[in-house]
């Protein structure tokens, strides 16, 4: 699919954040990732916005790689969505039947219109050519947009409650070890789920004030017509580049200190805790095995640990 390109010279602070994704609510399909100037290896862009589907796809598990690459073989073009959690029931023999209070379809990509790729000190538009001659219209009403430094978050009405109760919380804990006791698994990663219900946020606000005290390297924000999902990652699923792949999952945290010194304390106390190094090291090890599993024999390194 071609595409018309378009540069400005743009410099991407809290403002002009804010603007874009105000902007870009006049769509039913939008996802900016932004890597917040974090300095790391691997990097590809400062951020993107993507807006406005041309097409998309929206799956269950069944079959949903093949019909991702049949969709990616017929677009030909740059695609945005998300992988969940439970198309691992396409790729293993596996199944659950957990509640799903969200709704959010269990694969979901869209081709934009319109795309804006930020690197160090300007922007370029990159628009499906049927609406090419509107890039300089936009761009105005972007930086036209009402916005005044960064909006604050909603306030503090939010009720969070749990999906499993304490008591469940501990028999699935007991359960688990007694597998890993059995020898049927050798390690698990249990989650819970944590939720609100009959409660109004506004999304753009809590994703920029999540981002403005997190600046994390994978931040990300999407909108599915009245469905969306925020994120402050500091971890690196999966990126692929030519015939490399790298991941880069983190295990370990500790609370940031305002007192310079003793932050660095806390730096080095985290690096040498048992429990958290451990935890590192097998995610590391996990992901190793993983990657093993398509990877050329032999190929799978740890750069950094």
């Amino acid at each position: 699919m071609q595409r018309a390109c378009k540069t400005y010279t743009a410099i991407l602070d809290d403002a002009l954040r804010a603007k874009l994704l105000c902007w870009a609510q006049g769509f039913d399909e939008a996802i900016w990732l932004d890597s917040n100037q974090y300095d790391q290896r691997h990097t590809s862009f400062q951020a993107i916005l993507a807006v406005d589907a041309f097409t998309a796809i929206k799956t269950d598990s069944f079959e949903a790689f093949k019909k991702l690459h049949e969709y990616q073989q017929q677009s030909r073009d740059w695609l945005f969505g998300y992988l969940s959690y439970d198309l691992k029931n396409d790729t293993e023999e596996l199944s659950s039947n957990n509640f799903d209070g969200l709704q959010f379809p269990e694969l979901f990509f869209f081709q934009p219109k319109r795309m804006f790729v930020f690197s160090e000190n300007k922007v370029e538009l990159r628009y499906l050519n049927l609406i090419s001659d509107e890039m300089e219209q936009d761009w105005q009403e972007i930086l036209d947009c009402p916005v005044t430094g960064l909006p604050a978050a909603e306030g503090s009405s939010v009720r969070i409650r749990l999906r499993t109760t304490k008591d469940q919380y501990f028999n699935k804990i007991a359960e688990m070890l007694q597998h890993i006791e059995r020898g049927d698994i050798y390690e698990a990663n249990f989650c819970q789920e944590f939720y609100s219900e009959d409660t109004r946020i506004d999304p753009v606000k809590t994703f920029l004030h999540l981002n403005e005290i997190s600046k994390p390297p994978f931040a990300s924000f999407l909108r599915m017509h009245d469905l969306f999902a925020i994120s402050a990652s500091p971890e690196r699923y999966l990126k692929r580049k030519g015939t490399k792949v790298i991941s880069q999952p983190i295990k370990g945290t500790a609370k940031r200190l305002s007192d310079p010194s003793e932050d660095r304390k806390m730096v080095r106390s985290l690096e040498k805790d048992p429990k958290e190094r451990s935890e590192n090291i097998m995610i590391t090890d996990l992901v190793r095995n993983d990657l093993s599993r398509f990877a050329i024999k032999g190929s799978v390194e740890v750069e950094e640990l």
